[in-house]
């Protein structure tokens, strides 16, 4: 990967990192590095420099229209009680009337903090999933009254998982994106203003139990697909 914009390589989580002012400094590989059309799994440890104020791209890989997916961080309306979400888009065609799947995990401290990612997609079962620290989000709404009928009392409560079924991806011969994100037209933005660590990129879908692995954050892992011990 090459560095732009004043990024620097320095302290990290793991083995060292590279730091980001979310202004201009992001960070682009010679090549894609997995097929994003087929099983693909992307894992990153990230920490940012203060909350954000608005939505940032940690990493992605582009398209010509729209991008073949981007991991982000969306702050909440309420941070005091919210730490926000994590998010993966991911487009089912590079056009601009292509599906886009949003899944969000917020299921962390804060953003501050060093937290491990890792996007996990399944194409042969077209599932998309966002681990955050190791762990899926899942808060189902509870069946609370008397009607025992399975299903959610009220409309105030939303399920909250992060993953997806029927998700649909194509591939996209663009390069990784370190830091920044397309904002439209061409034009690049969004810049993450903090400090990344541990970048993985694997060409299949990892196990839960393989997330895990990786989100331990141990220095010195060999460059190779995690066992499934445990």
């Amino acid at each position: 990967m090459t560095l732009y914009g004043g990024a620097e390589i320095g302290s990290g989580w793991v083995d060292g990192g590279v730091h980001l002012d979310g202004v201009d400094d992001y960070g682009v590989t010679s090549a894609v590095p997995v097929d994003t059309g087929n099983s693909f799994t992307i894992s990153v440890w990230a920490q940012a420099a203060a909350v954000p104020e608005h939505g940032v791209a940690l990493l992605g890989v582009p398209g010509t229209t729209r991008s073949a997916f981007t991991v982000r961080y969306e702050p909440s309306a309420t941070p005091e009680t919210d730490p926000g979400r994590w998010r993966i888009v991911m487009a089912a065609a590079d056009t601009g009337t292509a599906a886009v799947t949003h899944v969000d995990n917020g299921q962390f401290f804060s953003p501050t903090e060093w937290t491990h990612l890792a996007l996990v997609y399944d194409g042969f079962a077209k599932h998309l999933a966002l681990y955050v620290n190791g762990e899926l989000e899942e808060l189902a709404c509870a069946d609370a009254d008397a009607d025992g009928d399975g299903r959610p009392d009220g409309s105030a409560c939303t399920d909250r998982l992060s993953w997806a079924d029927d998700v649909l991806a194509y591939t996209s011969e663009q390069p990784l994106q370190l830091g920044r994100a397309h904002t439209g037209a061409g034009t690049w933005g969004d810049y993450w203003p903090g400090s990344v660590s541990d970048l993985w990129a694997f060409q299949g879908a990892l196990t839960a139990v393989q997330v895990r692995h990786l989100a331990v954050g141990m220095p010195g892992l060999p460059t190779g697909v995690p066992g499934e011990a445990t």
